[in-house]
C-alpha cells in the first residue's frame, strides 16, 4: 500500500502518537512516541534538538513510523510506515504549529483545561533543549495485525 492509500489516510488522521524507530550511529534501534502531524504528503514531529529521535534521524534518516488508530475500526491492526527523515533546527513554521495546535490542544480543550496547574512544568520541561523537527517523507505503508 502506499502512505497516499485511503486506509493510510485514515490512521493519519485518527492516530495521536506516532512511534519513530530510528538507528543510532552505530545501529542500535530506538523508538520515541511523539506527536505528530500529517500535511502535504508529510509527516512533521517536533521534538528537541538533542533528543535521541533527532540525533539519529541526522545520523541515520531511514526511519519506521508505527500508528494505530484506536476506536476507529482498526483496532486490530497497526501501519508500519517507512520513510527517510530530515531535521530542521528550531521550531515548526507557522502553519504547522497552528495545525498541531488545533489537532491537539484545541480539539482537547477541556482536558487542558483540567490540567492547567502542569503548564509551568511542562514549559520547563519543553525549555531544556532547543528545538528540532523531524520531516519525515512516507515512502511506503503496510498494514499490520496487533500483535
Amino acid at each position: 500500500m502506499t502512505p497516499e492509500d485511503p486506509v493510510a489516510a485514515a490512521f493519519f488522521e485518527h492516530s495521536l502518537v506516532a512511534r519513530v524507530a530510528t538507528r543510532s550511529p552505530k545501529g542500535r534501534p530506538a523508538m520515541t512516541p511523539l506527536w505528530f502531524l500529517h500535511d502535504r504528503g508529510r509527516l512533521f514531529l517536533a521534538t528537541g534538538r538533542d533528543t535521541v529521535a533527532a540525533r539519529n534521524a541526522a545520523a541515520n534518516p531511514d526511519v519506521v513510523v508505527l500508528l494505530d488508530a484506536e476506536g476507529k475500526g482498526r483496532s486490530d491492526h497497526i501501519l508500519r510506515v517507512r520513510g527517510r527523515a530530515t531535521v530542521h533546527a528550531g521550531t515548526p513554521s507557522l502553519r504547522v504549529l497552528a495545525l498541531l495546535g488545533r489537532r491537539y490542544y484545541l480539539g482537547g480543550w477541556r482536558s487542558e483545561l483540567g490540567h492547567l496547574r502542569l503548564w509551568r512544568l511542562r514549559t520547563r520541561y519543553y525549555g531544556q533543549t532547543a528545538g528540532a523537527v523531524l520531516e519525515i517523507e512516507p515512502l511506503s505503508a503496510e498494514l499490520l495485525p496487533r500483535p
